[in-house]
């Protein structure tokens, strides 16, 4: 049978939806329907470049080449999911930022503080309007800024070392209202991002910093003021505090669970926080929910709403 003639009858339409379902379905199918033609690979390109996880160096230096070969705003208008997790090399990783301004869900693996020994804040600044912004792995070892950070996001997951290096600050002298500088690396530094509403924290409890000694300042941020009533400073109005536990299936298991025992018996705002044991990969569940797969905060969200009616539910009715 002559292949062509499979296809002949077809409406055009018709074709483009199967090609772009099986390219969005399967990578593989994706890059071999590229190789086919040039009208095939102009239909699925758009589709490879939409969700981008550059995980080597090698990776990262690729990705330029490519992007070399595109149009100027191709990667601006079709990468809508980026993950840099290649610790370099920076250069080519701020080029791979700077081209790709458009894209909705950030993900860094990077350490912030070399990106920005070298590059500064601006280029991440200039992106456009990302909803979603992960900082894993090595990202905040070394302390971060909320500087690079887009005001936008709205979704913002941080992997910590030690909630030691989110403290808050001493007040400054001529500082009364406790306005916190934006290169602060503490918990009162999120009041300068008024879009958010989901704060995820990854992190691993020690004997030094136990589980429950997380809650505090993560409390400071749900309250509708922030913890500081005369804050000059927008804060934002958290609707979900998530609290990924890291170390064994046991230990972590165990935080967890004193976590969200601690904050249940405390009820009001600290409904609003829960803690889980963190996935084997914060990346690979990056990257799944991005995909189609489910969403990092999903399960928090129906424990707050479970909590949130059972506590309406328990509320006296007024005579």
């Amino acid at each position: 049978m002559d292949v062509h003639s499979v296809f002949a009858g077809l409406p055009t339409e018709l074709l483009c939806e199967v090609f772009e379902h099986a390219a969005v379905a399967d990578k593989s199918t994706a890059l071999a329907l590229s190789l086919v033609s040039s009208w095939t690979r102009q239909l699925v390109d758009p589709l490879l470049f939409r969700t981008v996880a550059l995980s080597t160096s090698h990776a990262v230096e690729a990705f330029v080449f490519a992007l070399s070969k595109k149009p100027d705003a191709f990667a601006n208008s079709h990468v809508k999911h980026l993950g840099i997790f290649a610790l370099g090399p920076v250069e080519a990783i701020d080029k791979v930022l700077d081209a790709c301004k458009g894209v909705d869900s950030l993900a860094c693996g990077f350490s912030l503080p070399g990106y920005k020994h070298l590059h500064g804040c601006d280029t991440m600044q200039a992106l456009e309007a990302p909803k979603e912004q992960h900082l894993l792995g090595l990202s905040c070892r070394d302390g971060w800024d909320i500087g690079l950070v887009v005001p936008t996001v709205t979704h913002l997951r941080i992997h910590v070392s030690s909630p030691q290096t989110f403290r808050s600050p001493p007040a400054l002298p001529g500082n009364q209202n406790h306005v916190v500088p934006p290169g602060s690396p503490s918990w009162d530094s999120l009041s300068y991002l008024p879009a958010l509403t989901h704060l995820a924290v990854v992190y691993q409890p020690s004997k030094s910093c136990p589980a429950t000694s997380i809650l505090a300042p993560l409390q400071n941020l749900l309250a509708p003021s922030g913890g500081h009533p005369d804050d000059a400073a927008p804060r934002p109005r958290l609707a979900l505090v998530l609290i990924q536990v890291t170390g064994t299936r046991s230990s972590a298991t165990s935080a967890a669970k004193a976590l969200n025992n601690a904050v249940m018996t405390q009820g009001g705002d600290a409904l609003r926080i829960v803690a889980e044991r963190a996935p084997s990969s914060a990346v690979s569940q990056w990257e799944q929910a991005v995909r189609g797969g489910r969403g990092v905060w999903e399960n928090a969200e129906m424990m707050v709403h479970q909590r949130l009616a059972a506590a309406k539910q328990q509320l006296p009715t007024a005579v």
